[in-house]
């Protein structure tokens, strides 16, 4: 059996839509947009500044006046916005590179330095930036609804003789290729996880209707299988991470199993198939705890406004006596508890 087809589907429908692709650069006076989907489209702007806010403010005007979709940007650093360096690697081990370049990074950066490399013949490309810096950009850019995908220094040489817009299509290219380098690399895996979020409830309904055994035989042929094959390092990290996201929901299968038969009753039944449709687009389901007598829900979201809205659609679309057990915040997201006694 081809592992590698059966993950295929399902890494693409969890995965992001990378189908429309902006990248940007800013040279000190102007932003440079590109537009990716067929074909580049570009434009060039006055900044109103040099923050990373202003800047990421700008390029989402821009977006929502072309009715680009923001769901993968890329950003193009200066190179003085980032340490870089290239020298020859003819006598380095291919297998002994990353943890030379993870060395030369914690040397600039720090010990929470993020890098990334390129191998260009026998010529080694390096960047690096605290993993602060990235956060920086990554979190101001999602304060304007632009999901930061790429973010790395162009690496060509000399960088003064490069037209900007070279600079934009060149992440644009890192994004849609996944190429290195690419510093934002190692802080996300691609996926959706808003999908991956509402798939955990339409599983666990799936579960009750049809019934799990096929689902837990063929899950573990794929699962013995996907351990004992020999991955390619390109594709590695990406079916690790959907592996990860297959033994939570199977885990959280083989218990809803046992459970099916106290669920039988329509209106038990009815509790969780609405569960399913009131999905909120804005929450991040993370767990969901089913007993006899109580139904628990964990989840995230950005907006306490969000939450209270979630909150009252479980109360009266799954059970009155839902109540919010605890919220907290942390890194910007409120994470949530909301409890239920089940008659």
């Amino acid at each position: 059996m081809d592992v590698g087809k059966i993950l295929e589907p399902i890494k693409k429908f969890f995965r992001e839509d990378a189908g429309e692709i902006i990248g940007a650069y800013f040279d000190g006076d102007k932003i440079f947009i590109s537009h990716l989907t067929e074909k580049f489209e570009t434009i060039e702007v006055e900044a109103d500044g040099s923050e990373i806010e202003r800047l990421a403010e700008k390029i989402s005007q821009i977006c929502v006046q072309k009715g680009w979709k923001t769901s993968s940007v890329g950003f193009c650093l200066r190179q003085e916005e980032a340490v870089t360096f290239q020298t020859e690697i003819s006598n380095v081990p291919e297998k002994e590179i990353p943890a030379l370049v993870k060395s030369w990074a914690m040397a600039q950066a720090g010990a929470e330095a993020i890098f990334s490399f390129a191998k260009i013949g026998e010529e080694l490309w390096m960047e690096t930036l605290p993993q602060s810096t990235a956060k920086e950009f990554s979190d101001t850019f999602k304060k304007f609804g632009l999901n930061l995908r790429g973010l790395s220094v162009m690496p060509a040489e000399p960088l003064t003789k490069i037209h900007p817009y070279e600079r934009t299509e060149f992440i644009t290219e890192i994004i849609r290729e996944k190429k290195s380098p690419n510093l934002l690399a190692t802080r996300g895996d691609g996926f959706n996880w808003q999908k991956i979020s509402q798939a955990v409830a339409a599983i666990f309904f799936i579960a009750l209707i049809v019934g799990s055994v096929k689902l837990f035989l063929e899950y573990r042929e794929v699962s013995d299988k996907l351990d004992a094959a020999k991955i390619s390092v390109e594709n590695l990290n990406e079916d690790i991470a959907l592996k990860k996201i297959l033994d939570g929901n199977i885990s959280e299968l083989h218990r809803i199993n046992k459970l099916a038969a106290q669920v039988a009753k329509p209106e038990n039944f009815n509790r969780l198939l609405n569960l399913g449709k009131i999905a909120d687009k804005n929450i991040r389901l993370t767990k969901i705890v089913a007993e006899e007598n109580f139904l628990e829900i964990e989840g995230a979201t950005d907006e306490s406004e969000t939450l209270k809205n979630y909150l009252g659609d479980v109360k009266n679309f799954v059970a009155n006596s839902a109540r919010l057990e605890s919220s907290a915040e942390h890194d910007g997201e409120i994470f949530f508890v909301i409890r239920a006694a089940l008659k």
